[in-house]
């Protein structure tokens, strides 16, 4: 069965949660700031439950949900680990790079906004671009913070 456009930018929005919450949770491992420490943990959480409520609107309207490319992961996490490495503004960088990586899920939600689906999905897109428009928000106050 063939998933029509909806469904795989649906698919798409999960895989974006789920790339974003296992980016927080590495990135808890190149920090020794205990807040941003709890920061990444909370932001990686919402990302864990919008993808589980994502997951139950696909399979809603007929589709499934696809799994991360495990390789590609890998390589996406050592690009990351590099960008921190080579920066001189490791907390700047962090933050700067999350902040955009939540900016392309909102943007996900908004194009998905505009097609035929059901209301309880667009009320479930509208809270998580709500929820993401919070996240840059602590991101940016955290790359500020001293």
């Amino acid at each position: 069965m063939w998933l029509d456009d909806r469904e795989v930018m649906l698919d798409e929005m999960i895989l974006a949660c789920m790339h974003i919450e296992r980016d927080y949770r590495s990135l808890i491992n190149l920090t020794d700031d205990p807040l941003l420490t709890q920061l990444f943990n909370e932001l990686a959480n919402h990302h864990k439950d919008w993808a589980g409520q994502l997951e139950f609107h696909i399979r809603e309207m007929g589709g499934m949900p696809s799994d991360l490319d495990p390789e590609k992961q890998a390589v996406e996490e050592m690009i990351t680990y590099a960008k921190v490495a080579l920066s001189d503004h490791e907390r700047h960088t962090i933050l700067k790079n999350q902040k955009e990586e939540e900016e392309k899920l909102k943007l996900l939600a908004s194009k998905l906004l505009e097609k035929k689906i059901p209301d309880s999905t667009k009320s479930l897109l509208r809270h998580i671009e709500k929820g993401v428009e919070k996240n840059q928000s602590r991101l940016l106050a955290a790359r500020f913070r001293s």
